[in-house]
């Protein structure tokens, strides 16, 4: 015979009957007072027996110390309170603060100062150039950065027009590679005059050999790489600008990068002066354009300091390198598919990967066109939904108030340009053609000599009738006395010579040649474009 299965359904009045069956309870609180002629609370105490049962009065006495006086200080009134509980089982006296306590939290006891590396990663790190078997742990090594090469960039780097094997060096330690530094050959714009120059990039040491100088080693031997290659002037990115300034770099300025909403930047913008100029047309690039986005670099180009000097072949390099995403060209006259630029003239355009906008430049003759192609560029990324956009370009460009609105323009991810001199007077030699332009625009007419006294360089520039010439060894009356450093920072046009001297970066032997430093030398807006270094 089966067993009916017992029912597990509850009652509807389960909850009454549970209430119903609860054990009474009260509870006094302190602080409280009853009139003088209320009776004493009356308990009815049941028995298990039916029928046993009966009145009891009840007389509840506090514990010494919790019984309210006349007049509680304020204090104890509140912080702490007491409550008592009676119960058929027993009393309960509880107290407890009014606030709640401060959490009390256990921080980790630090030793005092810097923990020292194993006594293996002390040793000191031989640095060489890189193999062809170590492309697959440099490129672990290089994963840790902040934004990491691919394997296809990586191997794109031997397509560079000035690549050369022995430019990647490694730090080996116990045969682990643990450093990594790049040298990359390029010819830098200093104005409208280019330079022979390098650029170290990638500069990388795996975390758990940090502290124990294997990173400036790299450093070091990629410097001394650059002066065997005829380098006059470097430059590089870098987070880590104090490390590079203890090796003797001068910081130069900030890369500027302006994050912002594409819908409300094209409110400032159409709330801001329109374009009063010719009708312009936009649209996608095409090849045999290139040319003429060229041209448009180097009229810009020439009033900064650190664009590299593109021409035509390095410029299909790094178009074939795929790092961008779409280039929009702005054109004034009818659009036809020509090679020349007979119908139609391009006078700007815009480079963008992603989300980030790496250049936007325009005809030199088409001043505030630069807003327009910004429009543009917003107006695609609404349609393509993107709700942000990165404006990447000199500190001083306009169009990061129109990115930023009211907000700061200095962002946490800024990095820092620095730079190094490494041949002073050939960097004087090549910026001859520039000092006779900035004589005759001063109106200077008398024969004036300008000395530099440094640790790494001793010679003058003298400008007669307008030609200017440079004589090592030889410092003159009016001389500067300067640092290394310094002297970088003012050929490379980052440098007030009124203010280093306020600040002791200099000494001047007379007036003269704070003025005539200043007539030379004028400070220049601080420009490295993007799309050279963007990884593919």
């Amino acid at each position: 015979m089966q067993r009916s299965p017992r029912s597990h359904a509850r009652p509807a009045n389960a909850t009454a009957e549970r209430r119903r069956k609860q054990k009474p309870r009260l509870t006094i609180r302190t602080g409280t007072t009853a009139p003088a002629d209320a009776k004493p609370p009356r308990l009815k105490l049941v028995a298990k027996s039916k029928g046993a049962s009966r009145d009891a009065t009840a007389t509840i006495r506090l514990a010494r110390g919790t019984a309210p006086v006349a007049k509680p200080p304020a204090a104890a009134a509140k912080t702490v309170v007491t409550t008592v509980d009676i119960r058929p089982s027993g009393t309960v006296v509880s107290r407890r603060p009014a606030a709640k306590r401060a959490p009390v939290l256990h921080v980790p006891l630090h030793p005092a100062g810097t923990p020292k590396p194993p006594a293996w990663m002390l040793e000191e790190c031989h640095v060489a150039p890189a193999r062809a078997g170590d492309q697959s742990e440099i490129l672990q090594l290089l994963a840790g950065l902040p934004s990491p090469p691919t394997r296809a960039e990586f191997h794109a780097a031997v397509d560079h027009p000035d690549h050369d094997a022995n430019n990647r060096l490694v730090g080996r330690l116990a045969g682990r590679i643990v450093g990594h530094a790049e040298i990359v050959p390029r010819q830098v714009m200093i104005g409208p005059v280019s330079v022979r120059g390098a650029v170290i990039d990638r500069v990388a040491v795996l975390p758990e050999c940090r502290g124990a100088g294997h990173g400036q080693k790299l450093v070091r031997a990629a410097e001394e790489r650059m002066r065997q290659s005829g380098a006059v002037v470097a430059l590089t990115r870098t987070r880590i600008a104090p490390s590079f300034r203890e090796l003797g770099w001068s910081v130069l300025g900030r890369d500027c990068a302006t994050p912002g909403r594409p819908t409300e930047i094209l409110a400032r913008l159409l709330d801001g002066p329109r374009w009063q100029g010719e009708s312009v047309t936009m649209r996608q690039w095409r090849h045999v354009e290139l040319p003429a986005i060229l041209r448009i670099y180097k009229q810009n180009a020439a009033r900064f300091v650190g664009p590299l000097d593109r021409d035509e072949h390095y410029a299909r390099w790094l178009v074939s390198r795929g790092a961008f995403d779409s280039i929009i060209v702005a054109l004034v006259g009818q659009d036809r598919y020509e090679i020349q630029e007979s119908s139609a003239r391009i006078v700007g355009y815009a480079i963008q990967s992603g989300t980030r906008v790496l250049e936007i430049l325009a005809d030199r003759e088409f001043p505030g066109l630069e807003r327009e192609i910004l429009a543009r560029v917003c107006a695609e990324a609404v349609e393509n939904d993107r709700q942000e956009i990165v404006y990447e370009s000199s500190a001083g460009d306009p169009l990061h108030a129109a990115v930023a609105g009211g907000e700061g323009l200095v962002q946490a991810g800024d990095r820092m340009i620095v730079g190094r001199v490494y041949r002073p007077l050939d960097m004087l030699a090549a910026l001859v053609p520039v000092i006779e332009q900035r004589v005759a625009d001063a109106g200077i007419r008398e024969t004036v000599e300008l000395g530099i006294d440094s640790p790494g360089a001793r010679g003058s520039v003298i400008v007669n009738a307008g030609k200017a010439t440079v004589h090592p060894g030889r410092v003159g009356r009016s001389y500067l006395k300067i640092a290394d450093d310094e002297l970088s920072r003012l050929l490379l046009g980052q440098c007030d010579p009124a203010e280093a001297e306020a600040a002791g970066r200099l000494e001047a032997s007379t007036q003269v040649a704070i003025k005539l430093a200043a007539q030379l030398f004028p400070r220049q807006p601080l420009w490295c474009p993007m799309w050279d270094d963007l990884p593919a």
